[in-house]
């Protein structure tokens, strides 16, 4: 078996050196070979991993890392057929949670190196770009923006937390213009986000509803609540399973493209990586992405 690893030095608390030497022992047993790659932070991943894949025929590509380092190379990947290892170092492992992947980078070797399945799964399509979780706009993406590298190994998901308690009072809700699958809508909001899974990634939990990584549909909600109170409200309705007949929110299925029009324009993210502005169109990249996961 042959692979190609990008490796985040630098994700989530793990030691590069232990990482690299679980990659090598795995190679010395002749259970794979491997070429690595080390992310700087300043990478293009998909033209990384496209250009590897010109190079050499690999049978997978593994990203060990954070969600950023994950969607970086499943970027790569679209539409490819070449299978998306994980191996999960980062603050909270969103996709690899959504994929049954264990934290252990030792267990999670034993899923690519020994018997696992292949999941097709969807992704989020814009500007020749895939991603796996969410893309949005709003209280999230301020967040990430506000939150550096040291705060996020430091404190983890806390951090993310905290910024958006520090944001929420400066949040201006924006109206918003949805041509969802050729239908229009209009709705002012705080918040605007289009769900792939239903594992967050920013905070260490999920939302608890009807989300699947794989059923040819995205979700998209848009939040108008200003205030902590307010949001601390749709909490409660998340817990009780009802989150898509909270007050101050709406929700809609996209199950082919989403054009989103906003006034003012609105700096936008996906998977925890600030991408761009509105407006934008979102396509649903039905199981676009082969990846390796615990049977």
């Amino acid at each position: 078996m042959k692979a190609f690893v990008v490796l985040n030095p630098v994700a989530g608390q793990h030691d590069p050196d232990v990482t690299k030497a679980s990659l090598s022992k795995a190679e010395t047993e002749g259970r794979w070979q491997y070429g690595l790659y080390e992310t700087t932070g300043e990478d293009d991943l998909q033209k990384v991993v496209r250009k590897a894949l010109e190079k050499n025929e690999y049978d997978m590509v593994v990203a060990g890392g954070g969600d950023g380092t994950v969607s970086g190379v499943a970027d790569g990947l679209g539409d490819t057929g070449v299978p998306l290892g994980v191996l999960p170092l980062g603050t909270v492992n969103a996709f690899a949670t959504e994929c049954g992947i264990p934290n252990s980078i030792d267990r999670a070797l034993e899923v690519l190196l020994g018997d696992h399945q292949i999941r097709a799964v969807d992704a989020i399509l814009s500007d020749g770009r895939f991603h796996l979780l969410h893309w949005s706009f709003g209280l999230i993406s301020a967040s990430i923006a506000d939150v550096n590298r040291s705060e996020k190994n430091k404190f983890g998901w806390f951090a993310y937390l905290m910024a958006g308690i520090r944001k929420l009072a400066g949040i201006e809700p924006v109206w918003a213009t949805f041509d969802i699958d050729g239908q229009y809508h209009k709705f002012k909001a705080i918040e605007v986000i289009l769900l792939n899974s239903d594992q967050l990634g920013v905070v260490d939990e999920h939302l608890g509803v009807d989300i699947e990584i794989d059923d040819g549909v995205l979700d998209l909600y848009a939040i108008r609540s200003r205030t902590l109170w307010d949001l601390l409200h749709i909490l409660g309705y998340r817990l009780t399973g009802k989150l898509k007949q909270a007050p101050h929110m709406r929700y809609w299925p996209v199950k082919e493209f989403v054009r989103i029009v906003t006034d003012p324009p609105k700096t936008t993210q996906a998977d925890g990586d600030i991408v761009g502005e509105t407006p934008v169109t979102l396509k649903v990249a039905k199981g676009a992405i082969n990846v390796i996961s615990k049977k």
